[in-house]
């Protein structure tokens, strides 16, 4: 198709060629120009032609070695872009392309690959840009990538990560930062300082975005924060303690209390400056309580009493301590008791949660011992208002939680000693001979208290086998009865066959009255002699 196009302009040019000859031959006849010079002018005419097909095959070679020059480039390009950016070199879909085809394809493609690479490098550029920023001023280090070469997408990908990760620590050492920075403003308030280094002032007076936010600056910082709330907690217990102190000595001083108040509210807090005021107004009151010894002395064994209390401390310690009945008031005296005092009050804050623990016992023991002395008050049964339900209740309850206790204490105790190596004395002894000793004592009282009942209902009962028992007078409601109940309280009032009075008739002698009382006591075919000695033998078994 292609060979029968060419022929076809072939046809074309020379029949345009042969209308072209003829038109300058008729012109030429009418000119009159010699056939000589008609020929000549032919020859002009082909010369021509002929050069201008030569610029035309020259200008059309021109053609096909920019496209062959292009297309070597082309491909030069695209081996180097594929070295440059990791990828496979670049093939041709279509085999068999033209040489334009070819060229335009290859030129496409290296523009593509182009625009790739100037991507990344413009994205590295700008993450590497941050990256050094982040790191000057986290004092972190920068994310390494080989210099001269073109990052890959996974490069490209941990940079992003990386320049993210820095954001993330930023944001997190600034925000920390300001946090303690407020923090540490306040400490030094507190405790009256001015920053006394460089860094101090640094973290004082420099913003958040111009300090540098260094893991070993974060860590600096803390520390500092670390050391004033150290500080400012020494503080703190200090003037707690001067407190307690001034308190001490207010109350065996006894300064008013409108004074106290004044004094407390005008240095509230533990700066420096009230730490002072504290010290000197312990100066003052030591002051005067040089000028009253004595009264000092008398309040400090009051207080010393207190502490024996606490912290169960026996009759036979209290007496090993020198100077309690000692009557030459001097400051050694005092000394000799405030420094007593300050044991017992250390030993108690020291084991504060066992003395708790065996006050509460203490309270439940006495508390079931009321309960057990409630208990043989035979007036409690008076009580209609459901009270004896309730003091049950409590009294089971006393009895379950007492034992359990106990136990606890003891095993907590035990541990304790074991620990320290020495007993844990509770009046004078160890807990469990204390708690043993007083059970043991409450168990022999209540045998006591049992025998006594017991020789008294014997008495009782052998009074009434000399004299005759004395009858008892209920006092009865007056009702109306029926026929038929008064018939069954006829019946009622019949002892033995024969009718009882309840009021004691003047006849009645005092064998009268053994003799019905035996008869009570004794079986039915018994006579009074044999009941009455049969009782009396049962009286002299239970003395």
């Amino acid at each position: 198709m292609a060979q029968r196009g060419s022929d076809t302009i072939k046809t074309e040019i020379t029949a345009s060629l042969d209308d072209t000859l003829n038109s300058l031959e008729h012109i030429w006849n009418e000119i009159g120009i010699l056939p000589e010079q008609k020929t000549e002018r032919i020859r002009v005419v082909a010369q021509h032609l002929k050069c201008l097909l030569d610029e035309m095959v020259t200008e059309e070679e021109s053609l096909r070695c920019r496209l062959l020059e292009s297309v070597e480039q082309c491909s030069d390009a695209l081996l180097k872009l594929s070295r440059e950016l990791n990828i496979d070199a670049y093939e041709p879909e279509e085999q068999g392309l033209t040489l334009l085809l070819l060229e335009k394809e290859l030129r496409l493609r290296t523009d593509a690959l182009s625009k790739i690479k100037h991507d990344r490098l413009r994205q590295a550029k700008v993450m590497r840009a941050q990256d050094l920023q982040l790191c000057e001023v986290l004092c972190e280090t920068p994310f390494y990538m080989a210099t001269g070469t073109v990052p890959t997408e996974k490069d490209l990908e941990s940079l992003q990560v990386h320049v993210d990760r820095l954001e993330a620590e930023k944001t997190t050492r600034l925000r920390s930062f300001i946090d303690i920075k407020a923090v540490i403003l306040s400490l030094m308030d507190d405790l009256e300082q001015n920053p006394n280094t460089t860094f101090e002032n640094d973290i004082v007076c420099e913003d958040g975005e111009m300090f540098v936010l260094s893991q070993d600056n974060i860590n600096a910082i803390k520390l500092l924060q670390t050391e004033l709330e150290e500080k400012q907690q020494l503080n703190v217990d200090t003037a707690c303690r001067l407190r307690e102190t001034v308190n001490t000595l207010w109350e065996r001083l006894q300064i008013p209390q409108t004074e106290r108040d004044g004094f407390l509210s005008q240095n509230v807090g533990s700066k420096p400056t009230i730490l002072k005021a504290l010290r000197e107004e312990i100066v003052r009151c030591e002051l005067l309580k040089r000028q009253n010894i004595q009264k000092f002395v008398e309040q400090m064994r009051v207080e010393l009493v207190e502490w024996w209390e606490k912290c169960f401390i026996s009759q036979d310690q209290r007496n090993d301590f020198p100077g309690f009945q000692d009557e030459d008031y001097t400051e050694d005296l005092l000394d000799t008791h405030e420094t007593e005092v300050q044991k017992l009050k250390d030993n108690y804050e020291k084991h504060e949660k066992l003395f708790t623990a065996i006050h509460k016992r203490k309270e439940l023991w006495l508390k079931l011992m009321e309960f057990e002395k409630k208990a043989r008050d035979p007036n409690r049964f008076n009580n209609r208002g459901g009270g004896l339900l309730q003091e049950e209740k409590e009294r089971k309850k006393l009895t379950r939680d007492l034992p359990r206790l106990e136990k606890e204490l003891d095993h907590r105790i035990t541990l304790w000693e074991k620990e320290s190596g020495s007993a844990f004395l509770v009046d004078g002894v160890r807990f469990g001979d204390y708690v043993a000793a007083q059970w043991e004592d409450h168990h022999n009282q209540q045998e006591l208290e049992k025998e006594e009942r017991h020789r008294k209902r014997a008495q009782v009962m052998e009074e009434e086998m000399v004299y005759g028992s004395k009858p008892s007078i209920t006092p009865r409601k007056r009702v109306l009865a029926t026929p038929t109940k008064a018939h069954q309280n006829s019946k009622m009032m019949k002892v033995w066959g024969s009718p009882v009075s309840h009021a004691p008739s003047p006849t009645n002698s005092p064998a009268r009255g053994m003799h019905l009382k035996c008869n009570r006591v004794g079986g039915k075919s018994s006579t009074p002699i044999r009941r009455c000695k049969r009782l009396s033998n049962n009286v002299k078994l239970r003395l």
